[in-house]
């Protein structure tokens, strides 16, 4: 499963599960660390969800994409 994995690879390989699917994330910096955002590519963008770990935007990607 992804957690024994390196978190790059599997931050790289949400973003292009996303990718595929009509998503992107978007990193974003707060004191405490680093927040991912899921949007849907519309226009303007579609917020789905946000998670502070990898291996939860990882599970959410694959949830929102419906990805198996």
């Amino acid at each position: 499963m992804p957690s024994t994995r390196d978190p790059r690879q599997v931050l790289k390989e949400a973003r292009q599960i996303a990718h595929d699917h009509g998503c992107f994330v978007s990193e974003k910096k707060e004191g405490n660390g680093t927040t991912y955002l899921l949007y849907r590519k519309t226009e303007p963008p579609t917020y789905v969800g946000k998670r502070s770990s990898i291996q939860g935007l990882h599970s959410m990607v694959c949830k929102a994409c419906n990805f198996h």
